[in-house]
């Protein structure tokens, strides 16, 4: 009985379609050729448009099904987003009621459009998070921060793409 419970659940998961996040077909509208422009940054904070860009690109262009390309004019579709907020809050004190730990959010809102006629294939926003230590030297806080920055950045990245293949 156990076996035949076991077979069941197997065949439920391989019939449902069931596969790892980010390995679905293809981009929404089987895009293919992918154009990722410099992402807009709505924020105070500098640079974070330039870093995430560079980053989704990395990203996507390890991915088999997608070929990005430089001119708006060769692609099949256009990866559009904005960083609509970013924070580095205080998170924990320590017993002198003195900061112990950061917490650093990004905020982004990402659209696909089809190039031929501006058609929106897929929209979503995503938010990270990442927590980082408090610490008296500044430079070493920056760094840090940076460091936080840089882990949103590839989370973010990642969690676009899982999300445009699986189209959750």
């Amino acid at each position: 009985m156990r076996m035949l419970l076991v077979f069941a659940l197997l065949l439920m998961l391989v019939g449902c379609g069931y596969h790892f996040p980010g390995q679905g077909g293809a981009l929404p509208g089987n895009v293919r050729l992918l154009h990722i422009p410099l992402f807009a940054n709505r924020t105070a904070k500098p640079q974070l448009e330039n870093r995430l860009s560079n980053r989704v690109s990395e990203v996507f262009a390890r991915n088999g099904n997608i070929t990005l390309v430089e001119q708006r004019s060769q692609a099949d579709a256009v990866l559009e987003a904005a960083i609509s907020s970013y924070a580095a809050v205080p998170l924990s004190y320590n017993q002198n009621d003195v900061i112990s730990e950061y917490r650093a959010t990004m905020t982004v809102e990402a659209k696909l459009r089809q190039v031929e006629d501006g058609r929106l294939l897929w929209s979503g926003t995503s938010s990270w998070y990442e927590n980082y230590e408090a610490v008296a030297d500044k430079g070493r806080q920056y760094d840090l921060e940076n460091d936080a920055i840089t882990e949103i950045n590839l989370r973010l990245s990642e969690e676009l793409l899982y999300r445009l293949l699986d189209d959750f």
